[in-house]
């Protein structure tokens, strides 16, 4: 798929990865019927012993740093990259954050699932705490946006390099008026 990424389409390219996207989001709530198959209906809301409350929760924040440190780090596009070559690198330099933000927002979702099968009282507010963490790291950083597709082209450009990441998926050509293809947008 990432070889044929760079020649498809700016809304192609786009819909496929919200599509992959859309397919971890909706992992999460998929474990929610299995957590509803799995603990008896009068336990769902029964409280959880301590590790049931923290686990998922300290998942959350680490997911949360991983993906603010670790998934949106890109190597920067070179000034001297040809045009094309800076974009399908940018390309798939995004795809591959994308995956790592997307792992990462999965996290609390997984932890919160292990919690009420390993927990001595059925209960499923440990994976309910997970899944709020998953399903909102995904909504604020993982989910393919402009807003998230402009901040990494912001790290991808800020050696002088121009990624034109925005405009290949249909942005436009960049971050607001007198876009320089740099990390500062003036």
């Amino acid at each position: 798929m990432t070889g044929n990424m760079p020649t498809a389409s700016p809304t192609a390219r786009l819909t496929a990865m919200r599509m992959i996207a859309g397919a971890f989001f909706a992992a999460v709530v998929m474990f929610a019927l299995v957590v509803s198959l799995i603990v008896p209906s009068e336990y769902w809301f029964e409280m959880p012993d301590i590790l049931g409350l923290a686990l998922p929760a300290v998942a959350g924040v680490a997911a949360a740093g991983g993906i603010v440190t670790v998934g949106n780090s890109v190597v920067a596009i070179a000034p001297t990259d040809p045009a094309d070559r800076a974009t399908a690198t940018a390309v798939n330099r995004f795809q591959a954050s994308m995956f790592v933000r997307l792992a990462f927002a999965e996290l609390p979702a997984f932890v919160g699932l292990a919690a009420v099968l390993v927990s001595a009282h059925p209960s499923a507010i440990p994976f309910l705490i997970g899944a709020v963490f998953s399903l909102g790291l995904h909504a604020a950083y993982a989910f393919p946006t402009r807003a998230s597709v402009r901040r990494v082209e912001r790290k991808l450009d800020r050696d002088g390099g121009r990624s034109r990441l925005a405009e290949s998926f249909g942005f436009g050509s960049g971050p607001g008026n007198g876009y320089t293809g740099s990390a500062t947008v003036h």
